[in-house]
């Protein structure tokens, strides 16, 4: 599937570890490093839910179960309407924010 900017599949740039807590490569595009992070608190607030089934997801916050689970495989990225319905039905920021640009900023000054 064609994706923006030409970028592969987040998961394919992991340097050292797995998806999605392994490290990426470096030159890694942005897209991948905002994947890790939004997977990273995806999955945090399904954990979270006690349990939530991906189904009751799917049903509540109206985002297929595949796109979901291809999210968490870092085969894909959601669009801006799945990523708004999946926040609202968890109540909780999953979209990284200006933490992710810091700690981007900070690691190209050290290296």
């Amino acid at each position: 599937m064609p994706r923006s900017g030409g970028d592969a599949a987040p998961r394919e740039y992991v340097a050292r570890g797995s998806w999605p807590t392994g490290r990426l490569k470096k030159g890694a595009p942005v897209s991948a490093a905002y994947a890790q992070q939004f997977v990273l608190r995806l999955r945090q607030a399904l954990d979270d839910g006690d349990g939530l089934s991906l189904r009751a997801v799917e049903r509540e916050a109206q985002v297929s179960r595949k796109t979901i689970e291809r999210t968490l495989d870092g085969e894909v990225l959601p669009d801006f309407g799945a990523i708004a319905r999946l926040e609202e039905w968890l109540g909780r920021d999953l979209w990284p924010g200006p933490e992710i640009r810091a700690g981007r900023d900070r690691r190209a000054a050290e290296g």
